[in-house]
């Protein structure tokens, strides 16, 4: 997905979040940053704190309800300042 300020991709796994970020194809510092996800699936809430892993992701482990028709929403910050917020739908 593309936002203002950068560029999202999520890759929603059982056991494994993982949002790579881009400033519109180019490399982002992703060291300072973080991500507060919000899965909603039904009736079922749940949010989720990604983390820096690695240089070119964000991330968290655990047990995620991610089947198709699961709406994500992704708010995302860099070094205190907001970098935008992304919305998804698992298919």
């Amino acid at each position: 997905m593309e936002g203002k300020q950068a560029d999202f991709e999520l890759v929603a796994k059982p056991d494994v979040l993982q949002l790579y970020l881009s400033d519109h194809g180019k490399k982002m510092d992703h060291s300072k940053a973080s991500a507060k996800v919000t899965l909603l699936a039904g009736k079922d809430k749940q949010e989720v704190t990604l983390a820096p892993a690695g240089t070119d992701k964000l991330e968290a482990k655990g047990s995620f309800k991610v089947a198709a028709g699961t709406k994500v929403v992704a708010v995302v910050t860099n070094a205190g300042k907001s970098v935008g917020t992304a919305r998804f739908e698992i298919k």
